[in-house]
């Protein structure tokens, strides 16, 4: 990483968002985005995530989020497993883990969260048992989203690329559990603790879903093999340090959220939060380049379908900042 070098300008009311390092979008088709975003909204409003807040999902364009990511398709069904994906599992963010006024508490994240894995992987109990559990996921919208999701992932998904999806889902999970802890103890974590924590606590799970969206399959040995792994959690994290710098301001909000990169930033560097918001972009970059530098590395010996799967992935680096460059979700 480059020397740290904190800006001096006072941070203005409203954050500055630098411009990003990132790999220049694959397609910007919007009519097929805004179509995707359309399907949605409707399996939104028949799920009843995001309760009252339906204004707000459409500004936030999980559609175009898809179409962006996903350049190797434009078979709109398709594209709406991705978008439910990003639709189901920002509902767990907002109404589980941090915004108070969708009824987010870090006391009852575990159980929740818990309970949320019988929504990803059927548990076969015996009756009555079975029939009480039935009734809880039914009851809770979030848990709804994610059975529907699932059960979508299922109309185009092999055993062995669902089981994929529920090993980076539940690991996500995990780890959202340890930001409650640090929000019930009112203490922060150390920058590489809390980077270690986002490279699972990110857009792995969407970006699991890149060959079962575009309709082929990487095996699991390659998915899982060291190399790739590197690759691939070196891009999960540039997308979610962006995500923490693009939604800066927003988080700033007591009852939103209580940390970021930025903020961490801003703690160990004592400095401003706008600084702490250049060096967040700043980290970005850096980890941008280690990733180019190891996905050329691996493309040398890399088999046809692993160089297709190497192309999703950086489509979804382009993909996740064009989105959050302009997405309402991190409009106050």
């Amino acid at each position: 990483m480059n020397d740290i070098h904190c800006p001096s300008p006072d941070a203005p009311a409203r954050l500055q968002i630098p411009e990003l390092e990132y790999p220049v979008p694959v397609r910007m088709d919007e009519a097929l985005g805004n179509h995707v975003n359309d399907l949605l909204l409707s399996w939104v409003r028949r799920v009843g995530i995001f309760e009252g807040q339906w204004d707000q999902v459409r500004a936030s364009n999980f559609g175009r989020f898809a179409m962006l990511c996903h350049p190797g398709t434009d078979n709109p069904d398709r594209l709406l497993l991705s978008a439910k994906c990003i639709a189901a599992l920002f509902a767990v963010d907002d109404h589980y883990c941090d915004d108070e006024r969708s009824g987010a508490n870090p006391r009852l994240l575990g159980p929740r969260l818990s309970l949320a894995l019988a929504a990803l992987d059927r548990a076969h109990l015996n009756p009555p048992h079975d029939l009480a559990l039935e009734q809880a996921l039914k009851r809770d919208p979030v848990l709804r989203g994610l059975k529907g999701y699932m059960n979508h992932l299922s109309r185009f998904g092999t055993a062995s690329q669902m089981a994929r999806v529920r090993l980076e889902t539940v690991a996500m999970f995990v780890t959202m559990n340890a930001e409650a802890t640090w929000r019930i103890e009112h203490s922060l974590p150390c920058i590489w603790e809390y980077l270690a924590h986002r490279q699972v606590n990110s857009f792995l799970p969407c970006m699991a879903l890149i060959d079962v969206v575009d309709g082929y399959e990487l095996d699991a040995e390659t998915y899982f093999a060291a190399q790739v792994r590197e690759v691939v959690t070196l891009a999960a994290s540039a997308t979610i340090i962006a995500n923490d710098v693009y939604s800066a301001h927003k988080e700033s909000v007591p009852e939103i959220g209580d940390f970021n990169l930025p903020i961490l930033m801003a703690r160990e560097h004592h400095c401003s939060l706008q600084q702490g918001v250049w060096l967040t972009a700043q980290m970005h970059d850096d980890i941008v380049h280690r990733y180019e530098a190891k996905e050329r590395r691996l493309l040398k010996q890399a088999q046809p379908s692993l160089k297709r799967f190497l192309g999703g992935v950086k489509a979804w680096l382009a993909g996740n900042n064009e989105w959050h460059r302009h997405s309402g979700r991190y409009q106050v």
